[in-house]
């Protein structure tokens, strides 16, 4: 054993100098042992850093003026590894678990090592199809990072990367020698983000799809002589033939048929994923960062379908500092747009007096700002602001912001053309969607365009906004069972156009917004539904809403009402013969009425505070019980000679007026979505009260 030690004292750096000191020889090995691994490992990692800075440096300095150092520095420290997929995760329920489903792919090293290859993959147009802050920018760079590496031997040709958010795209890649093109890479980042892509506006009278096609042409006409090309948009920009290349008009020069556009959709983090992000982040053994991590995880555990977002994830810390239980996006962004202009405060006005005003009219500023952009791209194809116009939001608003104060790395950042915008169009979206959540008439605005190009803006809106669109169909009104009375029947088929519709019935606050009363008995609670209300005293408040809003605001007819309950499109389903049915459930929401609605049995005699039981498949609450609702349509003790296009039923003898869902005093049937029924329009009743649809 002595021998052996010996061999290894003299073999192991270090060990002769610790047994020269008096250490025992055993000692000294484990010493010297200790010694040359953290040797190794420093040098290591000294190595890795000197390697990863060469390509940060070397990708910030190619993609100038796009992206600075630290910018491509944190796209790159914390990334997880790209993987695609052939079928679109938009549509799945659950975005997380669609892997559960599809096959998935690494992409980088598909790129590297067959697409790029003209040996192992014919294709020439990529198109890679993500959401909103799912990394497609983030893969772009790692890409570029890795194939212009000093360590990419295989590599064959030079490489391009270039923004879509930069008006003069085409323009820059028409600059490229002609005898470099063919052996040039492009990689094309945003399509979605296109100054020229303009959906919201009418152009020579093109339908969107024409428009939206013309201008891809245009760009693909103009690349088609490169190497490869590799485009990023966001998947709405593509609608249909989601598991089929897109089709070009452009001939192959093999002269088998057209070159397509092989797409590629983004797969969303799955659990393992999330937790290399996370040991990324917070290290696996700093213990320091432990309980950082640990709230962190659960964070992500209560909102799994939020942080499947690279984007989201890399933002945690600030979720993780505001110790906030996260139920939707919206909370989410709204904490991040906090964080941020707290961050920008304490930078610009540290420790004074000003810092709360400062965060105030910076919040005010970039509310503004949102509209502004989303106001003027109208005129202008372009999400960003020139700086006059950002300066004079600021005068006009009397904001105490200086010029250098109103731009930020965090939120508002400019381009590559010196215009102000935001630094992820997401944001500029949640804005919007804030906007109109406490502003009814912007609210209009946004839905009279149907939220076109502000997809994002929409999803954020019917989080927390107060109306949803139900996209109208064809549905069986009535009972068709004959389980509910005969004024239920008979079932006949009826067709409803869209509408808007509250997600809530109108509430106590509500109502005092507009009337400056409270006539419901139950009072003192602004969030429970205004009741004892009759049909007459409902039109006095829409005539005064409509004065105020400038919006036609009305009773629901009652087979809007029953479309809704049942859940409307998105509701669906075929039964075996193949036909297309609306309404899987008797309530509206769930065959368990406790789940969706308050009735005789578990509301303790009183109305409650409305969107506290689960919405139904729309996100419309309090459909069944809490209240009955009442419907523009003259009462009828049948559907016989029923309209059959959801428009009001005005004729008749009666007087009377339907209710609609049940109430806090009913039973089941009473609750069901497919039971009605009347009352005289000067009634007013504890349990009857109201809510209201819009007609884009």
């Amino acid at each position: 054993m002595d021998k052996i030690f010996e061999a290894l004292i003299k073999l192991i750096p270090f060990s002769q100098l610790f047994e020269k000191s008096g250490i025992s020889k055993t000692t000294s090995v484990a010493f010297a042992g200790l010694i040359n691994t953290a040797l190794v490992c420093a040098l290591y990692s000294l190595l890795r850093y000197l390697v990863n800075h060469y390509k940060d440096s070397k990708a910030a300095r190619d993609l100038a003026p796009y992206f600075n150092y630290q910018e491509i520095k944190s796209k790159r420290d914390l990334f997880i590894a790209t993987q695609f997929q052939n079928q679109s995760p938009t549509h799945e329920e659950e975005p997380a678990f669609s892997h559960r489903f599809v096959s998935k792919n690494l992409l980088i090293p598909f790129f590297m090592k067959t697409a790029f290859n003209e040996k192992k993959e014919s294709d020439k147009f990529y198109l890679v199809l993500a959401d909103s802050g799912m990394g497609k920018t983030t893969f772009m760079i790692n890409l570029y990072a890795q194939y212009t590496s000093f360590f990419n031997f295989g590599r064959k040709y030079k490489i391009r990367f270039y923004p879509f958010g930069d008006a003069r795209i085409l323009e820059q890649i028409k600059k490229i020698k002609p005898g470099e093109v063919t052996n040039t890479i492009l990689l094309l980042d945003a399509f979605d983000e296109d100054k020229k892509l303009n959906l919201s506006t009418e152009l020579n009278g093109l339908s969107d799809d024409e428009r939206f096609r013309r201008r891809l042409d245009e760009i693909i006409e103009t690349v088609r002589d490169f190497r490869e090309v590799v485009i990023t948009s966001r998947t709405q920009y593509f609608p249909g033939q989601e598991n089929q290349p897109y089709e070009l008009k452009i001939p192959r020069f093999d002269e088998k048929g057209f070159h397509k556009l092989a797409k590629f959709y983004l797969s969303p983090f799955d659990s393992k994923e999330i937790t290399r992000y996370l040991n990324k982040k917070y290290g696996v053994l700093k213990f320091w960062n432990q309980k950082k991590k640990q709230i962190a995880t659960t964070i992500i555990n209560n909102s799994p379908k939020l942080m499947v977002r690279p984007m989201l994830l890399s933002y945690i810390d600030f979720l993780v500092e505001s110790k906030q239980e996260f139920k939707n996006t919206y909370q989410i962004y709204e904490t991040l747009v906090d964080k941020w202009i707290e961050r920008e405060a304490n930078k610009r006005k540290p420790k004074t007096s000003d810092c709360e005003k400062f965060k105030k009219d910076l919040h005010k500023y970039s509310q503004l700002v949102a509209v502004e952009i989303y106001r003027q791209r109208t005129h202008t194809d372009m999400l960003s602001l020139k700086k006059d116009a950002a300066c004079k939001i600021v005068d006009q608003n009397n904001l105490g912001l200086s010029n250098y104060e109103i731009t930020g790395q965090s939120l508002l950042t400019r381009d590559a053309e010196g215009n102000w915008k935001f630094a992820h169009k997401s944001i500029l979206e949640f804005l919007l969607a804030k906007e109109a959540v406490k502003y009814i008439d912007f609210w209009n605005e946004l839905a009279k365009s149907a939220f076109a190009g502000m997809d994002m803006a929409r999803l954020f809106y019917e989080e927390v906004g107060n109306w949803v669109l139900v996209e109208g169909g064809t549905f069986i009104m009535g009972d068709e069972n004959g389980e509910l009375s005969d004024a239920c029947r008979p079932a006949h088929q009826v067709t409803v156009p869209d509408f808007f519709m509250g997600k809530t019935p109108v509430t106590q606050k509500q109502w005092g917004e507009i009337m400056g009363t409270n006539p419901s008995y139950f009072e003192d609670c602004g969030d429970c539904p205004v009741e004892n209300v009759s049909w007459d005293d409902v039109q006095v408040y829409i005539d005064k809403l409509n004065a105020k809003t400038g919006i036609k605001f009305c009773l629901p007819t009652e087979a809007e009402w029953e479309y809704a309950a049942h859940g409307g499109h998105k509701s669906s389903y075929k039964e075996g013969n193949g036909q297309v049915h609306i309404g899987k459930y008797k309530y509206a929401g769930s065959n368990n009425l406790n789940e969706v609605g308050w009735y005789i049995k578990n509301s303790k005699t009183k109305t409650h505070p409305v969107g506290t039981k689960k919405p139904n498949e729309l996100g419309i609450c309090d459909m069944s019980g809490n209240v009955w609702e009442w419907c523009q349509d003259r009462w009828h003790y049948n559907y016989i000679g029923a309209p059959t296009d959801g428009s009001v039923w005005e004729t008749g003898d009666s007087s009377y007026r339907v209710l609609r869902g049940g109430s806090w005093d009913g039973d089941g049937q009473n609750c069901r979505s497919a039971d009605r029924s009347g009352s005289s329009p000067d009634d007013r009743y504890d349990h009857v009260g109201f809510r209201l649809v819009f007609v884009p």
